[in-house]
C-alpha cells in the first residue's frame, strides 16, 4: 500500500515537471563583435554575431531568450518565423540599443559633377527606392517647381478603349510640350535618361498615385510630344470617371480622382537640383547625391535599405504563428520596391492600392479589390505577438503590419517615426476579414496602446498612422499621434457596401454594386479611447483626426467606442472633420472626446496652372478651393446610429457668404453633386457634405447629442480630458 502511493506520488510528479522541462528556455548572447556564425557559443562572453543564425538556432530548441548587445546587427535575410515555432523572445541587454538593420552602408563618394554639386558612389548590385545621411531621409531626385507649382506643359490624355474591345485598356499618356516655366535640366522629356524608371506622380484629395514610364515620343513643330506609361498602372490611375449629369450618375470621363494632372515627377539624373536629392541609376549602378550643408560624405553614415522585410511570420488557421515576443530593440532601415514595378502605387485609400488588369471603370472613387501596402515586419495568422518598449525608424512600407487571423497580439511603449506609410495596419479588407468562414481567420483581441507614433506618410501619404480594418473587440488606446499626412486612426472598409444590406455610402454608388449580404461583417466592440492626435492631415485633405467607414457594430450594444480623446491642431485650411465618420458609418458611439485648434478647412484640388502653361486645361479645380469643408463631426453618405455625449468641441458655423458662391454653382453642382447653398451643418453641428435620400429614408438617420459642449462660448475643456489622453506612465 505504501509502496503504491509512493509510485502514484512518483508518477504525479513526473506528470506535473515533464512540461516544465519541455519548456525550458535556452539562453543566446548576441553581440555584433560575436564570433562567427558557425561557432558552438553563445554565451555572454563567446556570443552569436549573426542574428539569423542565433534565430535559425531558436526555432530549433523547445524555447529561446536572445539577449542583444549594444550595436547594430545588418540582416542579409529576414528573420523567418512559421507554423510551431517554439516561444522565443528577444531582449536587449540592460542598458543597450540593439539596431536591426536592413540597409547596407555606402561608402568611397567622389565629387561627380562640381557644377551642380553631385556626388558619385558605387550601389554594387543592391537596389533601393530609399537613402539616408546621418539618420536622415534624402529626397528621390524630383521636379521641384517654385512656390508649390505643378510642372507646366504637361497634360495628361487618357485615351478610352473602342467599343467591343475586349479587354478595358487605356491608352494615351500624358502630352507635354517643353516650356522655360521649368527648370532648364528637366523641361523636354525626350533628353531624360532611363525613362522606364521615372515615375509621374499625382496627389489628389485623398489619394496618391504614382506609375512609372514605359516611352517617350518627342514634341516636333510645336506639337505636343507624348509619354506612354507602363500597364495596367495607367489604366488604373484613370479607373475614376467624373459624371456629366450629377442628377442621374452618368459617367464621363477620367476625372478628379484619377491621374487629371502631375504634381511631379521622380527619379532621373536630370532632376537632381536640390540638396538633399539622390538618384540611384541601375544601369550604371552608380548613386549620386547633393549632400545638405554640413555634411560631409567622407565621414557620414550613408544608410540605403536594401531588404524589404526585416520580420516575416505566417502562420495558418489551422496552425497559427504564436508566442514571439521583441523587447526594447530598433527595426530600422527598410525599402518598398513594389511601385516601381508595372502595377505602380494607384492607391484607392488609407494605402490600400488597384492592382492587375481585372479593374473595370467606376464613377464612386473607389473599387472593390485591393491590396495592401505590405509592412516592413509582416505578421499573418499570428497570436500572443508581443512588440513592447521598441522603435521603428525609417521604414519604406508599413512599419508594423498584422494582417487576417491576428489575435490577442499586444503593440505597446513603441515608438515609431519616419514611416513611408502607416505605422501599424490591423486587419484586412477583404472577404476573408470581414466574414470569416473559420474562428481562426478572423482578427479580433488585439492591443495597441500607449505607442508614440510621428511623422508617418512620408512618401504614400494617403496612408493613416494606425490603420484598422475589420475587426472585433480592437483596443487602440493612449497612442500620441502627430504630423501625418491623411487621418490619425482610419477604421473600417466599404462605405457600407460590404454590410448587410449593401448600404451605398458613396455618391453615386447602388446597394449591391459590391455584392449582396445578408449577414453583418465582424466589426463590433472596438475602441478607441484617449489617444492624443495633433497635426493631422498635413498633406492631403478629406480625412480627420479619427476616421472610419461603414458599420461598426450589430447595434448600439456592440458599437465602435470612440472615447476621451483629444484632438486638435488640423493642418491649416485642411478640409476634414475632425471625428469623420464616413460612408455607411453606423453603431458608433462618441463621448468625452475634445476637439480644439480645428478650424473649418477648405477644399484643396491644388494649385492653379502656371501663367503662361501651354498646356492649360479647363475647368479648372482649384477655382473650387474657396468651398468650406469639414467640422468637428460630420461625414458623407453617413448611415447614422451615433450617438454624441459630452464631448468639447468648436462647433463653429459657416458663414453665409462663403456658402453662397454665385457663378460656381453650375461647377460644384458637376463636381461634388451638392448645390449652393450648401446646408452642411445639422442642428447637432454634424457636417453633412453630401446628404442622401433613398425615397424613404434621409441620411444620416439617428443621430443623437446629449450635454455636448461649445467650446468657443462659455465651456472650457476639463483638465481631466486633457490629462488622460496620449500615452500614459
Amino acid at each position: 500500500m505504501t509502496m503504491r502511493l509512493l509510485g502514484g506520488i512518483l508518477a504525479l510528479c513526473v506528470a506535473f515537471l515533464a512540461p516544465l522541462a519541455l519548456s525550458a528556455q535556452t539562453t543566446i548572447h548576441l553581440s555584433p563583435s560575436g564570433v562567427g556564425p558557425n561557432a558552438n557559443a553563445a554565451t555572454e562572453t563567446t556570443p552569436f554575431r549573426t542574428l539569423e543564425q542565433a534565430v535559425d538556432d531558436a526555432k530549433a530548441s523547445t524555447g529561446a531568450v536572445l539577449y542583444l548587445a549594444d550595436g547594430t546587427y545588418r540582416l542579409t535575410r529576414p528573420l523567418v518565423f512559421g507554423p510551431g515555432n517554439p516561444p522565443i523572445e528577444f531582449r536587449a541587454m540592460p542598458g543597450a540599443n540593439p539596431v536591426i538593420s536592413g540597409a547596407v552602408q555606402i561608402k568611397g563618394w567622389t565629387l561627380h559633377d562640381k557644377t551642380r554639386s553631385i556626388y558619385r558612389a558605387d550601389a554594387g548590385s543592391s537596389v533601393s527606392r530609399h537613402l539616408y545621411v546621418n539618420g536622415q531621409r534624402a529626397t528621390r531626385a524630383r521636379t521641384d517647381s517654385p512656390g508649390g507649382n505643378i510642372p507646366a506643359g504637361f497634360r495628361p490624355y487618357p485615351v478610352l478603349p473602342k467599343p467591343g474591345q475586349p479587354s478595358y485598356v487605356i491608352g494615351g499618356g500624358i502630352q507635354f510640350l517643353p516650356t522655360s516655366l521649368n527648370a532648364a535640366g528637366w523641361m523636354d522629356p525626350a533628353k531624360w535618361t532611363n525613362p522606364r524608371e521615372i515615375e509621374a506622380v499625382i496627389e489628389t484629395q485623398w489619394k496618391m498615385m504614382s506609375v512609372p514610364l514605359d516611352a517617350v515620343t518627342p514634341s516636333t513643330k510645336g506639337k505636343p510630344g507624348l509619354i506612354t506609361l507602363q500597364q495596367p498602372g495607367w489604366t488604373n490611375a484613370n479607373l475614376y470617371f467624373t459624371t456629366t449629369q450629377p442628377t442621374n450618375c452618368t459617367p464621363g470621363a477620367p476625372g478628379i480622382w484619377s491621374m487629371w494632372q502631375v504634381t511631379r515627377f521622380e527619379n532621373a539624373y536630370e532632376f537632381l537640383d536640390q540638396p538633399g536629392e539622390w538618384y540611384l541609376d541601375r544601369t550604371k549602378r552608380s548613386i549620386y547625391y547633393i549632400p545638405r550643408r554640413g555634411e560631409d560624405l567622407s565621414t557620414a553614415d550613408v544608410e540605403m535599405p536594401v531588404l524589404e522585410t526585416l520580420v516575416q511570420a505566417s502562420g495558418t488557421p489551422e496552425k497559427p504563428v504564436s508566442n514571439i515576443r521583441f523587447e526594447g530593440l530598433t527595426f530600422s532601415y527598410a525599402t518598398w520596391l513594389g511601385p516601381a514595378a508595372a502595377d505602380g502605387y494607384v492607391s484607392d485609400q488609407s494605402g490600400f492600392r488597384v492592382t492587375g488588369s481585372q479593374n473595370t471603370p467606376n464613377i464612386t472613387g473607389h473599387n472593390k479589390d485591393v491590396a495592401r501596402t505590405p509592412g516592413n515586419l509582416r505578421f499573418e495568422y499570428a497570436r500572443n505577438i508581443v512588440f513592447t518598449k521598441n522603435r521603428f525608424l525609417h521604414l519604406g512600407a508599413v512599419g508594423l503590419d498584422f494582417g487576417t487571423g491576428s489575435q490577442d497580439n499586444t503593440i505597446t511603449r513603441n515608438t515609431f517615426s519616419d514611416i513611408s506609410s502607416a505605422a501599424i495596419q490591423l486587419g484586412g479588407v477583404g472577404a476573408i476579414d470581414a466574414r470569416p468562414a473559420l474562428p481562426a481567420q478572423a482578427t479580433r483581441n488585439n492591443t495597441i496602446a500607449n505607442n508614440v507614433i510621428v511623422h508617418t506618410g512620408r512618401e504614400y501619404v494617403d496612408s493613416a498612422a494606425i490603420f484598422i480594418g475589420f475587426t472585433a473587440h480592437t483596443d487602440v488606446s493612449h497612442n500620441t499621434i502627430s504630423h501625418v499626412p491623411w487621418s490619425g486612426i482610419a477604421i473600417g472598409w466599404g462605405w457600407g457596401l460590404l454590410d448587410q444590406g449593401s448600404f451605398p455610402g458613396i455618391g453615386c454608388a447602388v446597394s449591391g454594386m459590391w455584392g449582396t449580404y445578408t449577414t453583418p461583417t465582424i466589426n463590433s466592440g472596438n475602441r478607441i479611447a484617449f489617444n492624443r492626435i495633433s497635426h493631422f492631415i498635413e498633406n492631403r485633405w478629406d480625412g480627420g483626426a479619427i476616421y472610419s467607414t461603414g458599420q461598426q457594430g450589430q447595434s448600439m450594444n456592440d458599437p465602435l467606442v470612440i472615447e476621451g480623446n483629444v484632438l486638435d491642431d488640423k493642418a491649416a485650411a485642411s478640409g476634414g472633420n475632425t471625428i469623420y465618420t464616413d460612408g455607411g458609418s453606423r453603431y458608433v458611439l462618441v463621448k468625452g472626446n475634445a476637439s480644439f485648434d480645428n478650424p473649418i478647412g477648405r477644399v484643396n484640388l491644388g494649385p492653379p496652372p502656371q501663367k503662361g502653361d501651354p498646356l492649360s486645361y479647363l475647368p479648372e479645380p482649384s477655382m473650387l478651393n474657396v468651398i468650406p469643408y469639414g467640422g468637428d463631426i460630420g461625414g458623407c453618405r453617413t448611415y447614422g446610429d451615433i450617438h454624441y455625449e459630452n464631448n468639447y468641441w468648436r462647433e463653429g458655423t459657416i458663414p453665409l457668404e462663403e456658402l453662397v458662391i454665385g457663378g460656381l454653382s453650375t461647377l460644384v453642382s458637376k463636381i461634388f453633386n451638392i448645390h449652393p447653398p450648401f446646408d452642411l451643418y445639422s442642428t447637432g453641428g454634424f457636417f453633412d457634405v453630401c446628404p442622401y435620400t433613398d425615397g424613404v429614408v434621409s441620411y444620416p438617420t439617428r443621430l443623437t447629442y446629449r450635454d455636448n459642449h461649445d467650446i468657443l462660448g462659455e465651456w472650457e475643456i476639463p483638465r481631466s480630458i486633457l490629462n488622460n489622453a496620449g500615452v500614459q506612465p
